[in-house]
């Protein structure tokens, strides 16, 4: 088990401290292990007693990890020795590795495209460049630009750097506009051209006519700098975001780069709720009145989402959110279709059980069985090998499972519970046997009788085509357990028993109807004459 408590306050902290002793040797009773990771500020409040398991984790080599990440990028790293002295010394600087991860992309990317040639010390070099600050650079080239014309074209070509040329002219006149910034005031035909424009603020438009910075990380510090310097153009630059994300004239790979660097720039100040905005805005577009619009939009959903999830600083804040909206009856198909594919494919990365309450919650506020039951299904069964979150799901249909939504969970117990997707293990143990038992009780109660005798068929033709005597007697036992003492259903039982199976099988089932029968009435008739024989 993994507690990560690195951003315990002191009383929380404090708190888990206190138990934590006992609580470690039940895990250790289990055979299991517990890691910790400790409070960033509060690792000199440890008591004594932890001392003697406190270790200090270094971080990776930092070459090695730039290695890793070009060989993963598919590039043959024997090209990288003897490693280039622009390397060297950007890795004496100690960046964080995700920006050893970034440099990494860079040369890969930069080594896919035939412009930049394939000398590797040449492409280091380019990438470092690319990484270095330009802050300063910016921040001396901004006062030059003044009126608000070039400014709109600055801060369009640093978020959609590398776009066509009529991308950027377009998009710069919304900017304008959500900005309430005038325009250019002369004719038309006086109006400067745009390559001429894009010479006063270092940018230029390439042989494929995309408009580029010709300093490499200057559209980087261009977009940090206004964002950090002038606060009160975020909220503009989210609704112009919002609005252009369905230019005609955009790629989907601009696409992709927009938003990108826009949640980027909101992240890291932390901007949450002006995500969460995005979020909404995107998929509130019904799919009947623009396909290709509404796909857009949903897309560029999905990704900012993706993106925030995995956020070191604010992901706790989206994984929340995301639960918030998972719990909403109210709530867009194409909204519950982008946190399907958030928890299943991002999500499960790191927080595989928060993935699944959040399917789960989805799931069975589905006003039909959709994309969330699908999602779910999916990610529980995906590796027969590993079984806790089929076993964490099947927990929550059964014992935990609220009358609330009892016929949905039902609905999704039988489906998960199909003799194709059951795992074998389920039925051997006692535990989820019982389980199992309570599903199906719960089944014979709510589901229509249609479904769930379609459901108890398919179990009584797996106990008749396994050749584990053993599995067909589980399989027996669950659904008389949930029987119980239903005359009608446990009539049908039989009845579908000698239709399916040898006779040999039919005649279990019904040697196990008759002794259940036995006990329970034994059980009654013991508990009647205690009561009898008790003083009024």
């Amino acid at each position: 088990m993994l507690f990560d408590l690195s951003a315990a306050n002191e009383r929380l902290w404090n708190t888990v401290q206190s138990q934590l002793w006992d609580f470690y040797a039940s895990v250790q009773s289990k055979h299991a292990r517990l890691a910790v990771v400790l409070p960033k500020h509060r690792t000199d409040q440890l008591a004594p007693e932890f001392l003697p398991f406190r270790r200090h984790i270094e971080p990776p080599d930092r070459i090695d990890v730039i290695i890793r990440h070009l060989r993963f990028g598919g590039l043959d790293t024997r090209i990288c020795h003897p490693l280039p002295s622009s390397l060297l010394a950007f890795v004496e600087t100690k960046p964080p590795m995700r920006e050893l991860a970034r440099l990494a992309v860079r040369i890969v990317e930069m080594r896919a495209t035939e412009r930049e040639g394939g000398d590797f010390a040449a492409l280091c070099g380019q990438a470092v460049a690319e990484q270095t600050d330009r802050g300063p650079e910016v921040a001396g080239l901004v006062p030059h630009v003044r009126r608000g014309p070039q400014r709109a074209l600055l801060i369009t070509a640093a978020l959609l750097h590398g776009a066509r040329v009529e991308a950027v002219h377009t998009a710069t006149a919304a900017l304008l506009s959500v900005a309430k910034s005038p325009g250019e005031v002369r004719p038309l035909l006086e109006h400067p051209g745009l390559d001429e424009r894009l010479e006063k603020i270092d940018a230029a438009s390439d042989g494929d006519s995309r408009v580029r910075f010709e300093r490499r990380g200057f559209a980087r510090a261009v977009r940090r700098h206004f964002w950090t310097t002038r606060p009160d153009l975020r909220e503009p630059l989210r609704v112009w975001v919002s609005q252009i994300v369905d230019l005609s004239e955009l790629t989907d790979a601009d696409r992709e780069r927009l938003v990108r660097r826009f949640t980027e720039l909101c992240l890291s100040t932390e901007d949450t709720e002006g995500l969460i905005h995005l979020v909404k805005d995107w998929t509130d577009a019904p799919a009947e009145t623009d396909r290709t619009r509404a796909t857009n939009r949903w897309r560029a959903a999905a990704q900012l989402l993706e993106q925030s999830v995995s956020s070191e600083a604010c992901g706790g804040k989206f994984r929340h959110q995301i639960y918030e909206w998972s719990t909403q009856r109210q709530l867009s198909d194409s909204l519950r279709h982008v946190l399907a594919e958030v928890c299943e494919k991002v999500m499960a990365v790191r927080h595989p059980e928060a993935a699944l309450v959040r399917l789960h919650h989805l799931a069975r506020r589905e006003r039909s069985p959709g994309v969330a039951r699908e999602s779910l299904l999916r990610y529980v069964t995906n590796d027969p090998e590993d079984l806790r979150l089929h076993r964490r799901l099947m927990y929550r249909l059964t014992v935990s499972s609220s009358d609330i939504y009892r016929l949905p969970d039902t609905d999704l117990f039988l489906e998960l519970t199909a003799p194709t997707k059951l795992p074998k293990p389920f039925l051997r143990s006692s535990p989820t046997r019982s389980w199992l038992t309570t599903g199906w009780a719960a089944a014979f109660d709510s589901a229509e009788r249609e479904h769930w005798t379609a459901c108890a068929e398919s179990w009584i033709s797996a106990a008749d085509a396994t050749e584990d005597p053993a599995i067909s007697n589980h399989l027996f036992d669950v659904l008389v357990a949930a029987a119980g003492t239903r005359y009608a259903i446990l009539s049908r039982l039989f009845a579908s028993a000698r239709e399916r199976t040898r006779p040999a099988l039919s005649t279990l089932l019904l040697r196990k109807i008759n002794e259940a029968q036995t006990l329970r009435m034994s059980r009654d008739s013991t508990m009647a004459r205690h009561q009898e024989a008790a003083p009024s």
